[in-house]
């Protein structure tokens, strides 16, 4: 989902009802560039587009809002109540917690480097492992590649 064509539709509209030229916006890009976003024939960073929203002093969640909503062929109020259903559930199921423990003093919370492991599969392999399963069965049984397998087999607990 890259959302060109949105961006540059939702970048042009609120540009034109502000009545802000290219040169206007020149604090956030260069005025080529925002030309080639209002034809969506560039790609945006979050940060660049959340530069560009302040130079429209357009609040950033309204801009995607109304860019989500055109690619869903909705309104932009049907897009954030959408939203907001699933904020519901991702706070429900303990989110909120989650996300919070991510940041630390505003820096991200580093984690090793890799795939983070599936605790339920780890788990199982080394049950199966307990029960004196080889590794070819324990693949065939849990539809895992060899590899896995033998990473969470000589894991330890």
């Amino acid at each position: 989902m890259t959302l060109k064509n949105e961006i540059g539709a939702a970048l042009r509209a609120v540009r034109q009802q502000r009545g802000l030229s290219y040169e206007e916006l020149n604090d956030s890009t260069f005025r080529t560039t925002v030309s080639s976003i209002e034809r969506g024939k560039s790609k945006l960073t979050i940060e660049k587009l959340s530069s560009l929203a302040k130079a429209l002093d357009f609040d950033l969640l309204a801009f995607m809002a109304m860019c989500i909503a055109l690619e869903r062929g909705q309104t932009p109020d049907d897009a954030i109540v959408a939203a907001q259903s699933e904020l519901d559930r991702f706070k429900a199921a303990g989110g909120l917690a989650l996300l919070q423990e991510q940041i630390v003093e505003g820096e991200l919370v580093s984690r090793s480097q890799g795939k983070p492991a599936n605790f339920e599969n780890k788990n199982a392999v080394l049950q199966l492992k307990a029960e004196g399963k080889t590794q070819a069965e324990i693949r065939r049984l849990l539809g895992l590649s060899k590899s896995t397998v033998s990473q969470y087999w000589h894991s330890k607990s």
